[in-house]
């Protein structure tokens, strides 16, 4: 591989120095000379300063390069001539005019007695006196010239050794003279090839091979009925308890244990599988052994007979490839030759699970029936034979068998094995595995917890050694990725068994070079993706993995151990760092945690001690979450003591069962998003199948030479249609955009989430902190008499509110706020900013604050509770009395408060503070007579007959560049829609404001649920409107409540999903509410996107397809995105980049099939016209063009602004069809005019390639038609790339992808010059090429003449001027039909037709819907109803 890199380089500074000469040379007809007879050495360049690199194989000059039977005439068909024995100094006739004179073909006889030609009779005009050298020059004896001694006859056939001399004729004339010593010779050589030893392929070699071969794969077969049919052992296959789903999903274990007779039999298959690779390197290499290729002569010719060697070649590599590629379907190798057994016994458990996808409707369609009903042939027949039973057939589900290795405790002894990074330990109560997970609230109450005892004295040893045998090491069983195993895992893949035969096809046929090639461009485009794929999975083994250690109590004391040993139960002193594992607190007196990296939360929440009031419940991590602290959170301040006097907690779960290690499982279990492309992508290999098999059976039958030589033809062909850097398209794509996104300082810890931004139809956002600035503004206070007036005035009267000590006290202490240790205050920031605004107080601690001169003791404290929407707050004065202060919604405080102490209106000023943006909060007090103890005190205790006292009012403003996303995903055809816990009404504000609703839109709010049916109210002034699912009128929107929505969703989910889709703003939600909504898009097939950045918002943006978090964290586990910059303008450039590397994606992917399409049409008109490529045609048309073009093309940046339209996903849709079929189509036709052209010329006729011989690829490229088969269809590999790189409005304009365009640049300047000129640059490619400019080959260590009767390539300069005119024309018609057919009117034509389908669709939807009045059919069903729109299949 060096040294074919060195010649890489050689060929890179030869063409710098062509290109500087090549306008210097001449490229007429008229300038060529007939050369003399001894002109044997070629005029020496630049180009054979590298002669001397060393190759790896290289045909001898002395042996023959074709031969056949002779014909009686030179352009019949059906044979060829004989003996082509060419050299430099053979005459090149340099007119080109018919008939074509030519050095007539060699003539041999058996002395030069029988000569039909001497020297004079080729030398008529001269009378000097000549000698016949022994390769058929004369030298002139009368000038001094003598013949050399190292001349040999290129005359090998027994009999006939001796050459006759060269002469000069009208070619046609040859044969008319001297056909009978042609005939002659022809007869010799073949009479030689019929009497070449045979090899016996039923000899006892070849019989031993056919023996192993057949008792391997009958053992094989043999073993795997007997182990899953003929022979299962009962109970070896049981149910396993899935830690999570449900529903349809069943999940199996089987035991597998290692046998003797499994082990000899996987080692025989190993052997076999070697062997066949082994088999085919050496029948390569006794193939050159058999050419006599020079530096392996000293080897041993075991096949006299190249058709032989060949045939057994070629029988290895068909047996081999069916062989192999049958293995690929069992899970390993190894795994197939274990023997089934009892779990008990098990060394490995085969854990048969689903594989969890989101999948689109496109699922539903009659083509998706198609693909898999083939599939489900195929994987009968391979289950069949390999005697497996799939799971899922009942349910449908998608079912992955993996084997785990079963391990043992060294302490222990218990036995268990990881499973999507989960212990499951064997239960020999159950005998089967069960999850290795302890859940110590099971008979344990949070009292359990808290007694002094438990809290001091922590577990035993003995009780943490068994615990540990249970749950295992607190740790997320993912191994470190290596560059290596990314590499072998992506190589073992089924695709690469297929790449590697398609290697083997080119070792052999001189053709070794081109299998050194297509290695470097596999293994490229392998290398490539396994780079891209161990970045990825780096960046989630770093979230998972963590170090360090922590003080347990063990037995009473204090000690350090590492974070890894400890076990649920232990009770653990917190202390500033990561968290390592799930716990609930115990003893706290001041602790702050930063959660970003798991909840997305911005600010650091204050945690708290499990209330003792609590005592007789049992803990939950949703009940308890404000004294949880969750793994991968980050403790940023705790209170410190000596001993056991700090921060205590009980660890509750380790592993991949804390919250994180749920979310990461989850993460590795679920499958990125289904596109129409994953599902069509079986399709589309069936039709290349289909193709393939119809091309090669065209090859079959159009090579006239032997089946062995046209296998070949036929293999080149199959390994073209599909193209070997087709796998990388996507992976190259994506990983491109990733690192852009990083250098905007966007993190993404899922890359594959990429591609789903491409297709985003729907974006949710959270309103606080991510369409609003993330703190608030305290605005004013209202008391009862004072509501009347604007919550935003900032009058005399409301100071002196300001100052009334009562509403002052409520909102010194109606809060969860805490301090660091720099005095901040942490917490909420509506508490903040309404402690801030009483001068007076102070934070002292977390049981007191400073009022005024006063000392205010908290009592009791209850966190915001999302569903009761409220919170709550028991103090005690000095003076010993005891005051209850309740706040939260304006709605649920009005709930709790007596009647007679609200103002009148209230719930009308509240919805008009609402209505105007202003974020109120209402609170109500009440003096707490209660001798209950505090720690019995329950919520509900406290939170009822309450006096109202004010509502508090605070301004959220607009992030300022809201509006300006919001603008740009209108744009871009992404409807937006707001979900918050805030109000609906200043929800409704905050949307016009962003401009989510326009301003002349009226919105039909959803307010409440009265009497089980939906107040359906106009939001500007409450007043009553009609049910929109029956009347909704064309300028308005909705909105709705959670509780609107939850009885949608319980009652009529198909009016849910109906309404929701017209519904922008979604209010009082709780985070589960989120999740709900965000749900039932997904599930309705709709790409949607979650923004938001609080622990609130951490279901929905896990829910989403694609979630991005706002937060400091380098990345968070929730979400694939995190924005460092905390901006909703990482929105747009997420999904800016989405829908650039979906569209670059796919247009490398139609570039790859365009390349597979024009390389196998090129090999079936190769192999009509029996001819092939020069060598360096090979190299740069197989390896050159494709890698450059392919991996440049993704290349291309982003569009600055957002398309109206998605790129499209669907390699089956008219987009992508037209594309790649209309420039395929084109190309074609220009290939058919070059063909035409060429035909159709004068000079052509009588130089037309006239062999059938296929059997030396170096000796048939010499040629009119490949050469202009070469330049017309190798352009087509650079035009068909610059079609392509239009990236329409999802990518940079073309010019701009800057690397592209160098390379498109360079290979046109490459193409054109060799088409037009005649210089030893276009000889590279043999393209206009005479023997003075010949260069070297790769298979060749010194240059080559001519390998044609005429002596040159070249072509009259007229024509070459055609062919570039023609291949320019290609160019403009292939760019043309890309930009404006496919990409302007296609979209155009599609949009007329479906908006005119749509408009006919929507008023008859809306007229049955009329007529049907509460008949609440979905937009689809009403379609179905009509007859407008026909069912899928």
């Amino acid at each position: 591989m060096i040294r074919h890199l060195l010649m890489v380089a050689a060929l890179g500074l030869a063409i710098l120095k062509a290109t500087a000469t090549t306008f210097n040379d001449s490229s007429t007809s008229t300038s060529i000379t007939p050369p003399s007879p001894l002109s044997i050495e070629p005029q020496k360049s630049i180009w054979h300063a590298f002669d001397g690199i060393p190759i790896l194989l290289a045909r001898k000059s002395s042996r023959k390069l074709t031969s056949s039977l002779s014909s009686s005439s030179p352009h019949d068909d059906s044979s060829t001539q004989s003996h082509r024995s060419l050299a430099f100094g053979d005459y090149a006739d340099p007119t080109f005019t018919c008939p074509a004179t030519t050095t007539c073909p060699l003539i041999c006889t058996n002395s030069t007695d029988d000569c039909p030609t001497t020297c004079a009779l080729a030398n008529p005009d001269s009378n000097h006196e000549f000698e016949l050298c022994a390769d058929g020059t004369c030298a002139d004896l009368t000038l001094g010239e003598e013949c050399s001694g190292d001349l040999e006859s290129p005359c090998t056939c027994k009999g006939l050794e001796f050459t006759c001399a060269k002469v000069v004729n009208f070619y046609d004339d040859c044969f008319g003279m001297y056909q009978e010593y042609y005939d002659v010779n022809a007869e010799c050589v073949a009479n030689e090839e019929e009497n070449l030893p045979q090899v016996d392929f039923t000899g006892p070699i070849f019989i031993s091979c056919y023996a192993i071969l057949g008792i391997v794969t009958i053992s094989m077969f043999g073993w795997c009925a007997w182990n899953q049919r003929m022979s299962p052992v009962q109970g070896s296959c049981v149910e396993l308890m899935a830690v999570k789903g449900g529903g349809e999903e069943k999940w199996m274990q089987t035991g597998y244990r290692r046998s003797l007779v499994g082990m000899v039999l996987n080692a025989l298959i190993l052997v076999v599988i070697l062997g066949f690779q082994a088999l085919l390197a050496f029948l390569t290499i006794e193939y050159y052994v058999q050419q006599e290729a020079e530096g392996l002569s000293n080897l041993k010719v075991i096949f006299a007979d190249e058709i032989q060697v060949l045939m057994a070649f070629e029988i290895v590599w068909m047996t081999g490839f069916v062989w192999c590629f049958l293995l690929k379907w069992p899970a390993s190798i190894q795994s197939m030759c274990l023997r089934r057994c009892l779990p008990c016994r098990a060394g490995y458990i085969a854990v048969s699970a689903p594989v969890r996808a989101v999948d689109t409707s496109y699922e539903k369609k009659c083509i998706v029936n198609f693909i898999w009903f083939l599939m489900d042939g195929f994987y009968a027949f391979m289950d069949a034979i390999f005697s497996i039973k799939s799971e899922g057939g009942e349910t449908g589900l998608r079912y992955k068998t993996e084997f785990c290795k079963v391990r043992t405790d060294k302490e222990t002894g218990s036995r268990y094995f990881y499973f999507r990074m989960r212990r499951y330990i064997y239960d020999e109560s159950t005998s089967m595995f069960i999850p290795g997970r302890l859940d110590i609230t099971e008979g344990a109450t949070i009292g359990n917890w808290l007694n002094k005892d438990t809290l001091h004295k922590g577990l035993t040893s003995n009780e943490a050694t068994q615990r540990l045998g249970v749950v295992g090491p607190n740790i997320l069983d993912l191994k470190k990725p290596t560059v290596l195993g990314c590499i072998i895992r992506e190589f073992s893949k089924p695709f690469y068994l297929y790449q590697n035969f398609m290697v083997w096809t080119w070792a052999p046929y001189w053709y070794y070079y081109m299998a050194i090639v297509q290695t470097v461009v596999r293994v490229s485009g392998g290398l490539v993706v396994s780079v891209f794929q161990y970045m990825a999975d780096m960046d989630l083994y770093r979230l998972m993995v963590v170090d360090g250690t922590v003080q347990v109590v063990r037995d009473g004391e204090l000690v350090t151990l590492n974070q890894t040993d400890v076990v649920p139960g232990d009770v653990v002193k917190v202390t500033p760092g990561i968290a390592y594992f799930d716990m609930a607190i115990l003893q706290s007196q001041r602790l702050l945690v930063d959660e970003s990296a798991l909840t997305g939360e911005v600010h650091p929440v204050a945690k708290l001690a499990l209330d003792p009031s609590n005592q007789e419940s049992f803990y939950s991590q949703n009940a308890f979450k404000s004294s949880t602290i969750s793994a991968g959170t980050t403790v940023l301040e705790c209170a410190e003591g000596e001993g056991m006097d700090g921060v205590l907690a009980i660890c509750t779960e380790t592993g991949s069962f804390t919250a994180k290690g749920e979310l990461l499982s989850d993460v590795l279990s679920y499958e990125r998003h289904q596109f129409k492309f994953d599902t069509e992508v079986k399709l589309v290999l069936f039709i290349l199948l289909v193709e393939m098999a119809v091309l090669v059976s065209v090859v079959l039958h159009v090579i006239e030479d032997h089946w062995v030589y046209a296998w070949f033809y036929a293999m080149f062909v199959a390994g073209t249609c599909l193209p070997p850097l087709l796998p990388t398209v996507f992976v190259v794509s994506v990983g491109i955009s990733c690192k852009r996104l990083q250098a905007k300082r966007i993190t993404c810890t899922d890359s594959t989430a990429i591609l789903v931004a491409g297709k985003v139809k729907r974006a949710f956002f959270d309103k606080t902190g991510t369409l609003t600035e993330q703190g608030l503004r305290f605005v004013s206070a209202r008391k009862a008499d004072d509501l009347g007036k604007s919550a935003m005035s900032t009058t005399d009267s409301d100071m002196d509110i300001m100052y009334d000590p009562e509403l002052q006290l409520g909102l010194s202490v109606c809060h969860t706020l805490t301090s660091n240790g720099n005095g901040d205050l942490i917490g909420p920031a509506v508490d903040r900013m309404a402690f801030s605004a009483v001068h007076s107080s102070s934070l002292l601690n977390e049981h007191s604050i400073r009022f005024g001169d006063e000392i205010i003791q908290y009592l009791k404290r209850f966190e915001f509770d999302h569903h009761t929407m409220t919170q709550s707050v028991i103090i005690q004065k000095p003076n010993g009395e005891k005051i209850v202060f309740v706040k939260g919604a304006p709605d649920c405080i009005r709930k709790l408060c007596v009647p007679s102490s609200l103002p009148n209106g209230f719930s009308d000023h509240a919805r008009f503070a609402a209505r105007n943006g202003v974020y109120q909060l209402a609170m109500g007090r009440a003096s707490y007579t209660s001798d209950k103890d505090m720690n019995e005190v329950q919520r509900s205790d406290i939170e009822r007959d309450l006096e109202f006292l004010c509502c508090v009012n605070f301004q959220n403003a607009m992030k300022y560049d809201t509006p300006r996303v919001i603008s740009e995903l209108k744009e871009g055809r992404v409807d937006s829609a707001i979900v918050t816990g805030d109000n609906v009404l200043t929800g409704i504000y905050i949307a016009k404001k962003a401009g989510i609703i326009e301003h002349d839109k009226h919105v039909i709010l959803g307010a409440a649920v009265i009497d089980d049916s939906i107040q359906w109210v106009d939001a500007s002034d409450d007043s009553e409107v009609g049910d929109p699912l029956v009347s909704f009128p064309d300028d308005s929107v909705l909105a709705m409540t959670g509780d609107v929505w939850n009885h949608l969703i319980q009652y009529d989910p198909k009016a849910a999903l109906t309404l929701a889709k017209k519904t922008l703003v979604f209010g009082r939600l709780t985070p589960n509410d989120k999740v709900s909504i965000v749900s039932t898009f997904v599930e309705n097939g709709a790409i949607t996107l979650m923004c938001g950045d609080g622990g609130n918002d951490c279901g929905a943006l896990k829910a989403a397809h694609l979630g991005i978090a706002l937060s400091d964290a380098e990345a968070s586990v929730v979400a694939p995105f995190t924005s460092l910059d905390k901006t909703i303008t990482s929105v747009t450039e997420v999904l800016r980049e989405g829908r650039c590397a979906l569209a670059s994606a796919f247009a490398s992917y139609k570039y790859m099939i365009m390349y597979g399409q024009v390389e196998s049409i090129n090999q079936v008109v190769n192999a009509y016209f029996s001819i092939t490529f020069s060598e360096w045609c090979w190299v740069f048309m197989d390896g050159i063009w494709p890698i450059t073009m392919a991996f440049s093309l993704p290349l291309s940046k982003a569009a600055a602004k957002l398309s109206p339209k998605r790129p499209t996903a669907s390699i089956l849709g008219p987009h992508t069809l037209s594309s790649a079929c209309g420039v395929l189509a084109i190309n074609f036709l220009f290939l058919v005019c070059g063909l035409v052209l060429l035909l159709n010329q004068d000079w052509y006729q009588c130089r037309k390639w006239d062999s059938n011989d296929v059997s030396n690829v170096n000796t048939i490229g010499d040629n009119y038609e490949a050469s202009v088969i070469f330049i017309i269809t190798g352009y087509q590999y650079i035009s068909s790339a610059a079609a392509f790189n239009f990236g329409y409005t999802y990518r940079a304009s073309w010019i701009r992808n800057y690397v592209f365009v160098f390379f498109f640049t360079l290979w046109t300047a490459f193409q054109f010059i060799a088409t037009l000129t005649a210089t030893k640059f276009s000889c590279i490619w043999r393209l206009n090429c005479t023997n003075d400019n010949a260069t070297r080959f790769v298979v060749y260590p010194d240059p080559q003449p001519i390998f044609n009767n005429f002596n040159t390539t070249l072509m009259p300069t007229s024509f070459r001027g055609m062919l570039v005119a023609l291949v320019i024309a290609n160019l403009i018609i292939v760019c043309a039909w890309d930009y404006f057919v496919v990409n302007r009117m296609l979209p155009c034509f599609k949009k007329h037709v479906v908006g005119d389908v749509e408009k006919k669709s929507s008023s008859m939807s809306l007229e049955l819907t009329k007529r049907t009045n509460t008949n609440h059919l979905t937009a689809k069903e009403s379609l179905l109803s009509s007859g407008v729109v026909e069912s899928s299949c």
